[in-house]
């Protein structure tokens, strides 16, 4: 008896990201989407770019990480929203002039896209970039930027600054970069990803904020009061991998939760665990 052979591809057409999709289908995006919250220089972002993301924005503070970001990942050109406006875009512009005049002509170096995105142009740079204190960042502001409305965007990345955390340093526990961990959890709550997915050092378990909560516990608990998903549910998935863990939103819980507590609630609850 002889079998057939059948092209079970027939019929079908693979998009960017790798999954095959009924031919004719339209799909406004071709890959799931993804921003980067303390992107730093890229690692993160080029691992989720890789893995068949577009990463349509990122956001740090630190000049030369931002150039080294964009200048790897970046779009040519791409868009940079200064957070404090003039005052960030005078920041970033004084250490690209001090550059340029030491080599007495602009690198390309310093060029949004001019390296990896450059020699990978089958894989989406990032369009959009901002830079400056994220504590003055609003999620909308990044939805409106990237074209998305809350709750369409598939994952948010990212790790906040650890040195206040880690064993290495003096885990000072009123060490003021300690409080950005809860603006991760403030921005997830505004974008309100399908997924999130957070990295920090181990030493983040055994830290306590100054009203003596512990760090991963204060985190859990503003985005189970912001209506991501529970508090259990949220603190064993952080914690099946020391230091760094991912998430999925819950659908149940976070409806429910969403409809009981009023924003100006849920702001509190970040209020008082700020450093």
């Amino acid at each position: 008896m002889a079998i057939r052979e059948v092209d079970w591809t027939d019929g079908y057409e693979q998009r960017p990201s790798g999954l095959y999709v009924p031919e004719g289908t339209e799909i406004e995006r071709s890959y799931p989407t993804c921003v980067d919250l303390f992107c730093g220089a890229g690692g993160f972002s080029l691992g989720v770019m890789q893995a068949g993301f577009e990463v349509v924005a990122g956001v740090d503070n630190d000049e030369w990480s931002s150039i080294t970001y964009m200048s790897n990942l970046g779009s040519y050109p791409i868009e940079i929203h200064y957070i404090d406006g003039e005052k960030d875009k005078e920041r970033l512009n004084r250490v690209l002039e001090r550059e340029t005049k030491k080599k007495n002509e602009l690198s390309t170096f310093l060029m949004s896209g001019s390296n990896w995105s450059s020699r990978n142009q089958d894989v989406p740079p990032v369009k959009h970039y901002f830079f400056g204190d994220i504590r003055k960042l609003k999620g909308s502001e990044i939805l409106d930027a990237v074209g998305l409305k809350k709750g369409e965007l598939d994952l948010v990345v990212g790790g906040p600054p650890c040195q206040g955390f880690s064993t290495s340093g003096q885990q000072d526990i009123m060490d003021p970069r300690n409080s950005l961990v809860f603006e991760y959890a403030r921005i997830v709550l505004e974008l309100w990803p399908k997924a999130f997915c957070m990295e920090n050092v181990p030493g983040i378990l055994s830290m306590y904020t100054p009203e003596g909560v512990p760090v991963v516990d204060a985190f859990c608990r503003i985005l189970e009061d912001g209506g991501f998903g529970s508090f259990e549910a949220l603190k064993k998935t952080l914690l099946t991998t020391a230091g760094a863990g991912a998430a999925l939103r819950s659908k149940k819980n976070g409806k429910k939760k969403a409809a009981e507590r009023p924003e100006a609630e849920a702001d509190s609850v970040q209020e008082q665990l700020t450093f």
